[in-house]
């Protein structure tokens, strides 16, 4: 049964990695660990060097459980679907059949679309799509994209518009599909992986919005390229349920062109209750489909979604904290911070105590996954 919260959960919780701040741990709880004086920028290691540190050891964590914590987006998971053999639990269910996504604790379902024999329909989120082939917006100066109620908005230019760099902008100079790609990475915040052998890219694109540099674009909004047009990006928001609606998109020409405007709506895609085209049980990781449903086909369902849990159990956080502490020492050859006391454990037998009561805690965190026959 899920837990809802407990007394001895972490909830130190401000990511902010550059701070040493991360989502199961922070630098003041491992310098409390190891006892010794707060990491600071003048420190070393520094206060940013070990919010890296909790960033890669939180990473493992979550491989290691196969549960992440954190809200992480899972994208373009393929299913089969197959209409429920069970005919009493089929009629009396509310459903005609059913998905077993990859992770559980799902948050939100960004994507979900169903074959229909020639075409995928999208039944999650709200979503926008933006086309980019010739009788399209192929050349960009902007796109703008604004939370509801004239809330934040986020500009995203292309590459030396207004002197901005690579870094935040979408390179909209080697084709329809690479700009596209380039949209999505800029939206999402990410390493441009699959553009950066042609645009020569080494960093993850970032971009801030433009009325408060305190939040993301990835916070609000994920974008993708359609599966069965390169030239077409679809952008979903990641507000609950069909909130995202309300958001709006304006699209300008390139600078020197034709110079028009124009708004994209989003549009609720979304029916998602016990009978409506599909529901679903978030901790399970299971959707059920009911009024719209795919083909009985392979790979017919692909599915975007969010998974973490809501909470931070204490035992994550005591195995993080341990497992940075043990990493700290292992890489402290000065012993600037992190010294021999002479009359107590050792610095090796620090480690080897930090790192095997981490990873037994990990061991005891992991999920159990029985077959029925």
């Amino acid at each position: 049964m899920p837990v809802a919260s407990s007394p001895s959960d972490y909830t130190t919780i401000s990511p902010n990695y550059s701070t040493g701040f991360g989502f199961y741990t922070d630098i003041n709880a491992v310098s409390d660990m190891l006892q010794i004086p707060a990491f600071t920028s003048a420190t070393y290691p520094s206060a940013a060097q070990v919010g890296s540190v909790i960033k890669r050891i939180e990473g493992m964590v979550d491989e290691k459980i196969n549960r992440s914590y954190r809200p992480i987006i899972w994208k373009n998971e393929f299913k089969d679907f197959e209409f429920s053999r069970h005919p009493i639990h089929s009629y009396y269910g509310g459903y005609v059949g059913f998905v077993q996504l990859a992770q559980m604790k799902v948050r939100k379902i960004v994507s979900l679309k169903v074959w229909e024999g020639n075409t995928y329909r999208e039944l999650a989120s709200a979503q926008a799509s933006i086309l980019l082939d010739s009788t399209g917006y192929k050349d960009l100066r902007s796109i703008t994209l604004q939370l509801p109620n004239s809330g934040s908005s986020w500009i995203l230019y292309y590459t030396g518009e207004g002197g901005t760099s690579a870094n935040n902008t979408f390179n909209n100079s080697l084709g329809a599909k690479t700009t596209a790609q380039e949209i999505c990475h800029l939206i999402n915040e990410e390493f441009p992986s699959k553009t950066s052998q042609f645009t020569g890219a080494t960093v993850a694109k970032f971009k801030n919005s433009e009325a408060d540099s305190s939040i993301a674009i990835s916070d609000f909004f994920y974008a993708s390229v359609d599966e069965q047009d390169g030239t077409k990006v679809n952008i979903s928001s990641l507000l609950a349920g069909e909130d995202g609606s309300d958001c709006t998109i304006t699209l300008a020409d390139k600078s020197g062109q034709t110079s028009n405007t124009v708004a994209v709506a989003f549009t609720d895609k979304q029916d998602m209750k016990r009978l409506g085209d599909f529901w679903m049980i978030g901790d399970d990781g299971r959707i059920f489909f009911n009024k719209k449903y795919p083909y009985h086909n392979k790979n017919s369902v692909i599915v975007s979604y969010v998974a973490g849990d809501g909470r931070v159990p204490s035992t994550v956080h005591e195995a993080t904290t341990k497992l940075v502490a043990a990493e700290l020492i292992r890489h402290d050859d000065q012993t600037i911070l992190i010294a021999e006391t002479g009359s107590n454990i050792s610095t090796k037998e620090k480690y080897d105590l930090l790192k095997a009561e981490g990873m037994a805690l990990i061991d005891g965190k992991k999920d159990l996954v029985y077959m029925l026959d």
